[in-house]
């Protein structure tokens, strides 16, 4: 029998090939020798191999492979303060690293300084850790969802840990380039909405009324408890939420009326046809109630012009309909006065107390749909 070769006989002894059948063996000593080969201690598979994450190992290089500064070197380049960036961390859920660990990159370092930058404009570190737990979150969802959706497609059955850690290196090293913009480009486009959405609302206050706009029903339904929901589900879990969430309100908004977006856990639908809106809106909020998935489900609905711009709808009428949503119950739709006029003899109301609503400078009346339970 052939004596083992010194770098296999290395890995022997260090018990890193134990317990293994010969197929296994085989690819695991393939992968500790592309390992060896990339720079990994026998240490530190030694601690891969303990903590069964020996696969991980090859996406983790991908991951670090330009990491040349510690935190203490960021800080100390970029100019914050320790006390700034431990809480920046925490906001974003980051843990705190060690002091020695090389961590970041050129270009984490250049978002150190941009942080830096936006301080000295004069926000207020509290505004900034606001934004941070907005991005930790956003981040922490898109990072689990693409590297699951991923991994469920490219990944089989009688895989090898070598196979799992090797495909995973490879799709995240073609990846890496594509991650820029497929995070980027759905943000930079949300912040032009907002722009727009802000710059036509100026207009609508200064002048009393939107050139071009035309008289539609706004509703919005949202998924009631889908903040607890997506912080005590898994990823996939709330993939199968917003997907059955879009499938019923796509299924609803039949013509005349249109499904516009999902922002979320919510739909937006808009129709020039009242009526044929509030019945949507109740079909929607119903057929969720009864899908045994789904949380459940209010709506409010406002009438009155809008403006269209990129598919979009923009006006005073639009955001009463966002915030007449808040003030309807679980599996309640609500409505106001001018939706109850309009929407004629076909519906029910009840009246409920008038509502001071955010953003909305008067008591509004609002009604209550009859007959959904």
């Amino acid at each position: 029998m052939d004596e083992p070769d010194p770098q296999t006989a290395a890995f022997e002894a260090e018990g890193l090939l134990d317990g293994l059948d010969p197929a296994e063996r085989e690819a695991r000593l393939d992968l500790l020798r592309q390992l060896a080969e990339a720079g990994v201690s026998i240490e530190a598979m030694k601690r891969a191999v303990a903590e069964d994450r020996l696969a991980m190992v090859p996406i983790e290089l991908v991951f670090t492979r330009e990491c040349k500064y510690t935190l203490p070197q960021a800080m100390e380049q970029s100019g914050l303060s320790e006390g700034f960036v431990r809480r920046d961390l925490l906001a974003l859920g980051l843990p705190y690293p060690a002091d020695d660990e090389l961590l970041y990159t050129d270009e984490d370092l250049e978002s150190f300084k941009a942080v830096r930058q936006v301080l000295d404009t004069g926000l207020p570190e509290e505004r900034m850790l606001e934004l941070a737990r907005i991005a930790g979150r956003s981040a922490a969802q898109s990072a689990e969802a693409i590297l699951l959706t991923f991994v469920r497609q490219f990944l089989h059955a009688g895989d090898t840990e070598r196979d799992v850690g090797l495909r995973l290196a490879n799709l995240a090293q073609a990846l890496m380039p594509s991650l820029g913009p497929l995070l980027e480009t759905p943000t930079r486009l949300h912040m032009r909405q907002v722009v727009r959405r802000e710059v036509i609302g100026r207009t609508e206050r200064m002048e009393g009324v939107l050139p071009g706009s035309r008289e539609v029903g706004v509703s919005f339904a949202d998924l009631v408890s889908f903040p607890s929901l997506s912080e005590s589900r898994s990823v996939e879990a709330i993939g199968e939420v917003t997907e059955r969430l879009e499938l019923r309100a796509s299924e609803a908004a039949e013509p005349p009326v249109r499904l516009i977006k999902l922002i979320g856990d919510a739909a937006m639908l808009v129709s020039s046809d009242v009526p044929a809106l509030v019945h949507a809106t109740a079909t929607l909020v119903r057929e969720v109630g009864d899908d045994d998935v789904l949380p459940a489900m209010r709506a409010g609905i406002a009438a009155g012009p809008a403006l269209n711009r990129g598919g979009d709808w923009y006006g005073s009428s639009v955001n009463l309909a966002s915030r007449v949503t808040g003030a309807a119950d679980p599996g309640a739709v609500v409505a106001t006065r001018k939706v109850v006029d309009v929407a004629g003899s076909g519906h029910e109301w009840t009246s409920l107390p008038p509502r001071q609503l955010k953003g909305i400078g008067r008591a509004v009346e609002i009604f209550q749909l009859a007959g959904l339970h």
